[in-house]
C-alpha cells in the first residue's frame, strides 16, 4: 500500500464517467422472474418513492426547470442495518451514516481535505479509508487500518481513472443478490444543518446520464420491453433534474438513493437493457408548455388511470382537490376503438371483474398478476383497519360492530370508489380518498389466489396493499348480518400518470418510447431539459450546452422569451441560428432544425446577448 500526503489547494474535480457499452442480451426466463418477484417485493416492503408520486409529505414532485445545463446531480446514499446472518435487515435505514468504509477499485484515488487542502494519494484499489465523526473534532480517517488524522472536512474522493468504481463497504443491497454496492463519479463525506450529531452523510456525486442506469431497473422491471425501458428513463431523469437542490436546505445532496426520491443502486443495478435504455434517451425528459412535467408513475392500472386530483388531492379536505394537472388526466389504457363507459353500473362491475383482452396491462399480455384481483376482507378486518387519519367520523364512535359498507363517491375516469360510508353499531364514519381507501378496503388479509391464469398466477401476499377497489360485493352471514366484502380492482399503485406494466404492453403493441410518454401524459413535449436562461449584467454571456438523443433527427427548437435581445444557437459544432430582437419580440419562437440533426446524440449551445432579458430553452425531438 502506497500512501503520500500532499499539502496543496483543492484539486480541480474532473470525474465524468464513460458509460458501459449498451448491451442487448436477453435474461432467461429465470432471471426475468427473479427481478420481477424482488421489484415487487422492494415495493411491497419500501413503498411507492416520492418519484413515483406517493410521498406527498415530501412536497411537489417537480420543484422546477434548472437555471443551467446541470450535468452532475449529489445523491445522498443510505445505511442498511444488517441482520446477525449478515441479510438485510433495512436496505434503506437513514441517510446518517455512524461510520464510511469507502475503498475503490481502479487507479489512483484523491482523498481531500476541503477544509485544509490536505491531499492524501490512495494508488493501491481495494484500500479502505474509514472515516467516523466527532462534532467536537471532525472527521476522523484512517487508511488501510493505519491513522491519519481528523480534519475538519467535507472529505472529498477524487478518481483519476474513468473506470473507478467507489465501493461503500459497510452498506450492503440487493438486486439479484446481496452486493456491496458500487456507484460511478466521486464520494464526498459530508455534514450539514440537517445531519444528527456525530453522524455523516456518505454523497455520490455523479453525472445526470451515469445516475439514470442505476434507477431504471430499480423503478421498473428490466425484462420489460425495450421501449418501456426508455419511457421509463425519460421518467427517472427528468425527476432528477427538476429536483436539485430538493434536500439541501438541510442537507448536503440534492435528492437520495430511497423511496424518499428514487430508487438507486448504483452500478450492481445498471442491467444491461436499462443501460441501454439510457444510452437511446440520453438528454430527454417531457415536458409542458416549457416546464418539465411531474411524470409520476406507478405499476398498473387494470386498464384505466385516475386523473391526479382525485389521488393527490390538494387540498386534502376536497375530492376532488383543486390541483388538476393538464397533463395528468385519466386515460383508458387499452386498445379498443371506443374506450368502455364505466359510468354504467352493469359495464363498470363487468369491466372490473374481468380479465380484458383489450387492456395493455392485462396478465394475459404482460404476466401482471394484479392486472385484476378479488380479495375478501371480514367485517372484523374492516373494523381493525379504522384507525386514527384512516377515516372521518360522522356519528357516534368505533367501538361497536361494522354493519355495512355503502359507496357514496366515485373517480371520474375510471370509476374506482373514491369514498365509503361505513356504519357500525355504535356509529357512522366515512373513508374517503386514494390512500385511506386502498388500507382499508384494497389490502389482502390472507394469502389470496390470483385472478390470472399461469404463468401469472401467483398468489397475492397476505397484507398486501393494492389500490382503492372498483367494485364491493357486500357479503351476509347465514342470520343476514353483515359478514365482510369482497373487494374487485384492477392495478396495484396510485393509478396517475405512467403504468409500467402498460408501458411493456404499449411496446410489445408496437409503440415507441416517445409514443407512450404522449399516451400517459396529456399534451406534452419529449425533448430536452428546458433551461431558464439569461445573463446578470456585468458578466460575460453563459456557455449553455446539452447533449439530446434524436430517436429520428427530427426536432424543433423552442424559444419562450422575456426581453431577450438576441440569441446565438450552436448546433453539432456546425451550424448557427441567430435570433434577433424583433424575432424574440414576438413570443414564442418554433423552429424545425431537423436539417442539422442526426439520427443519435446532438449537442446544443445557447449563447444570450444583451445585458437583460431571459427565456425558457430547449428542443422537442420527434
Amino acid at each position: 500500500m502506497k500512501i503520500r500526503i500532499i499539502h496543496t489547494l483543492l484539486l480541480f474535480v474532473c470525474f465524468f464517467a464513460a458509460l458501459p457499452a449498451a448491451a442487448q442480451d436477453p435474461q432467461t426466463p429465470t432471471e426475468d422472474e427473479i427481478l420481477e418477484e424482488e421489484h415487487i417485493r422492494s415495493k411491497a416492503e419500501n413503498g411507492e418513492s416520492h418519484a413515483s408520486g406517493a410521498r406527498d409529505d415530501l412536497g411537489p414532485v417537480i420543484l422546477g426547470n434548472p437555471t443551467q445545463a446541470h450535468t452532475v446531480i449529489r445523491v445522498g446514499l443510505s445505511f442498511s442495518t444488517l441482520n446477525a446472518n449478515g441479510t438485510i435487515n433495512s436496505e434503506f435505514s437513514t441517510r446518517h451514516f455512524p461510520a464510511a468504509d469507502i475503498s475503490h477499485t481502479a487507479g489512483t484515488v484523491y482523498l481531500i481535505d476541503r477544509a485544509s487542502g490536505t491531499v492524501f494519494e490512495l494508488s493501491t484499489p481495494g484500500t479502505i479509508v474509514h472515516v467516523t465523526r466527532e462534532s467536537s473534532t471532525g472527521y476522523h480517517v484512517s487508511i488501510g487500518g493505519v491513522d491519519a488524522g481528523t480534519f475538519a472536512g467535507p472529505l472529498f474522493f477524487e478518481p483519476t481513472d474513468e473506470t473507478n468504481q467507489f465501493r461503500i463497504e459497510n452498506i450492503r443491497r440487493s438486486f439479484t443478490t446481496t452486493q456491496v454496492p458500487r456507484y460511478r463519479g466521486a464520494i464526498e463525506l459530508s455534514h450539514a444543518g440537517g445531519t444528527s450529531t456525530d453522524r455523516l452523510h456518505v454523497v455520490n456525486i455523479v453525472e445526470i446520464e451515469d445516475y439514470v442506469p442505476g434507477v431504471v431497473a430499480n423503478e421498473s422491471i428490466a425484462s420489460f420491453h425495450m421501449e418501456a425501458l426508455r419511457t421509463q428513463a425519460v421518467a427517472a431523469r427528468g425527476y432528477a433534474i427538476a429536483n436539485i437542490g430538493r434536500f439541501r436546505a438541510n442537507f448536503p445532496y440534492d435528492i437520495d438513493d430511497s423511496t424518499q426520491s428514487q430508487v438507486y443502486r448504483g452500478v450492481i443495478s445498471e442491467h444491461p437493457r436499462a443501460v441501454q435504455s439510457s444510452n437511446e434517451t440520453v438528454g430527454l425528459v417531457a415536458s409542458y408548455n416549457g416546464r418539465i412535467i411531474s411524470a409520476l408513475y406507478s405499476s398498473s392500472f387494470g386498464g384505466y388511470s385516475d386523473s391526479n386530483e382525485w389521488t393527490f388531492n390538494s387540498p386534502s379536505t376536497s375530492l376532488p382537490g383543486t390541483n388538476g394537472l393538464p397533463y395528468l388526466r385519466s386515460i383508458y389504457d387499452g386498445d379498443l376503438a371506443t374506450p368502455p363507459d364505466l359510468t354504467d353500473d352493469a359495464t363498470r362491475d363487468l369491466f372490473w371483474s374481468t380479465l380484458r383482452p383489450d387492456g395493455y396491462d392485462m396478465c394475459g399480455r404482460v404476466n401482471n398478476r394484479f392486472s385484476r384481483w378479488k380479495i375478501n376482507i371480514p367485517a372484523a378486518s374492516i373494523k381493525a383497519r379504522l384507525v386514527t387519519g384512516r377515516y372521518v367520523p360522522i356519528s357516534g364512535n368505533i367501538t361497536g360492530n361494522v354493519t355495512g359498507v355503502v359507496v357514496t363517491q366515485r373517480m371520474t375516469g375510471s370509476n374506482r370508489i373514491a369514498r365509503v360510508r361505513i356504519a357500525l353499531s355504535t356509529g357512522v364514519v366515512e373513508v374517503r380518498g386514494w390512500d385511506n381507501m386502498r388500507n382499508v378496503l384494497g389490502r389482502s388479509v390472507v394469502s389470496t389466489p390470483s385472478s390470472c391464469p399461469a404463468p401469472s398466477n401467483a398468489a397475492i401476499a397476505s397484507n398486501f396493499t393494492l389500490t382503492n377497489p372498483s367494485r364491493l360485493e357486500i357479503l351476509t352471514n347465514a342470520d343476514g348480518t353483515f359478514a365482510g366484502v369482497n373487494a374487485y380492482g384492477g392495478g396495484w399503485g396510485h393509478n396517475t400518470g405512467m403504468s409500467q406494466y402498460g408501458s411493456h404492453g404499449r411496446g410489445l403493441a408496437g409503440q415507441t418510447f416517445l409514443q407512450i410518454l404522449k399516451a400517459y401524459y396529456t399534451g406534452v413535449d419529449v425533448g430536452s431539459y428546458p433551461i431558464d436562461i439569461g445573463r446578470e449584467p456585468g458578466t460575460g454571456p453563459p456557455t449553455l450546452r446539452q447533449e439530446f438523443y434524436a430517436p429520428n433527427a427530427v426536432g424543433t427548437l423552442v424559444v419562450r422569451p422575456e426581453n431577450l435581445k438576441k440569441l446565438v444557437v450552436h448546433i453539432n459544432e456546425t451550424y448557427d441560428i441567430v435570433l434577433n430582437e424583433e424575432e424574440l419580440a414576438s413570443g414564442t419562437v418554433s423552429i424545425d432544425i431537423s436539417p442539422y440533426l442526426v439520427q443519435g446524440l446532438n449537442t446544443i449551445q445557447y449563447n444570450p446577448v444583451g445585458r437583460d432579458g431571459s427565456a425558457t430553452v430547449n428542443v422537442n425531438v420527434q
